[in-house]
């Protein structure tokens, strides 16, 4: 007889399961910073959250069977049994269009987002048998996948004898196929010689420096547009596209496709573009102020809260709540998702720098 259809226990659906009570520090975007290069910090930003992989196995078996690519067609997808409103609300997007489609380690990625956001109750029977916490899951509202995984929903590993392997990190294999494609001494470490190279290649300023437009020029050389990245050797996607790019025989691209603007570093936006990284530091805060029209210092004081709060409808108390989200995500066109703090939401500071981009 066939088998019975699987009955997920996560309920997220895309509107957050918040707790009101939580009270975030209101000078905290100072303590996340927002420069692209800083002190303890990877040059993209983004980290990869330390959580125990065993408590996601067991949150898995639970939910799908230990299945990271199971699709049933109750819809939820892979081993956390996601909603395609959950996946796409934590940025499951950048990785793949369903949760099912994502490797085991993209999975848990987006896991750990929506854990920081709505904790363990977002798998209110599996979180709780598998003794799911904030900590032990590595609850990261900026998580990214941990690198080579033993179990994987896609192909993502060695495609040939010699291929790269496609997991996302910057490594001697990477830089020395690169160099290959480039046309430079394959030693495995990018020169400032082979990073002039490579800027000649794919379009870019020639000046020895890693940027958002030699970034920008390498993803647009592949067949990517702009993701306002600064460094691609430290940004997941990039360069898990320029592993799949040099496995294929990475055709020379003699006219780079045009290519979104360039995106200063973003401790300077008032030059350009903010980094859309879901991060909420001073460089947005800025962007923030200017677009309120008070003092652009960085960092939002009560006075600042109320024009903001002003500017969008809502009521002007000087303190940040679920009105003032919610009134701020209407007034950058995005329904309400059940959020308390703006700036401790990934998916509504993603959406906040792209409309003070625009």
């Amino acid at each position: 007889m066939p088998a019975p259809a699987r009955v997920p226990t996560h309920r997220a659906d895309g509107s957050a399961v918040y707790f009101h009570g939580l009270r975030v520090a209101p000078k905290m975007a100072a303590a996340t910073g927002g420069a692209v290069i800083a002190a303890g910090l990877g040059i993209s930003g983004a980290g990869v959250a330390t959580a125990d992989t065993g408590v996601w196995d067991k949150v898995a078996q639970c939910e799908s069977g230990g299945n990271w690519s199971i699709s049933t067609g109750n819809g939820y997808y892979g081993g956390l049994q996601f909603s395609p409103s959950t996946w796409k609300a934590f940025g499951g997007h950048e990785f793949a269009s369903q949760a099912n489609q994502a490797t085991k380690s993209e999975q848990i990625a987006i896991a750990q987002r929506t854990l920081h956001e709505q904790g363990p109750g977002a798998w209110p029977t599996c979180g709780k048998r598998a003794g799911l916490t904030r900590s032990n899951g590595g609850a990261d509202a900026n998580a990214q996948p941990g690198g080579r995984e033993d179990s994987a929903s896609r192909d993502d590993v060695r495609t040939s004898p010699g291929a790269l392997a496609v997991d996302g990190k910057f490594g001697a294999a990477t830089t020395r196929s690169l160099e290959a494609w480039v046309g430079v001494s394959q030693d495995g470490s990018l020169s400032t010689a082979d990073i002039k190279a490579l800027q000649s290649k794919v379009g870019a300023t020639a000046d020895g420096k890693i940027g958002a437009e030699t970034t920008t020029k390498l993803r647009a050389a592949m067949g990517l547009s702009g993701n306002g990245a600064w460094d691609f050797r430290s940004n997941y996607a990039t360069v898990k596209a320029l592993q799949s790019f040099l496995n294929s025989g990475a055709p020379a691209a003699s006219a780079p496709a045009p290519s979104a603007p360039t995106a200063p570093a973003p401790s300077a936006p008032s030059s350009g573009a903010l980094v859309v990284d879901g991060k909420f530091g001073p460089a947005t805060t800025r962007a923030l102020e200017a677009w309120v029209g008070v003092s652009q210092d960085g960092s939002l004081s009560t006075a600042d809260i109320k024009a903001l709060q002003s500017k969008v409808g809502a009521t002007a108390d000087g303190k940040i709540g679920a009105e003032t989200t919610a009134k701020l995500r209407a007034a950058i066109g995005h329904g309400s998702n059940g959020v308390w703090d703006f700036r401790t939401s990934y998916s509504t500071v993603k959406a906040l720098q792209e409309h003070l981009n625009g």
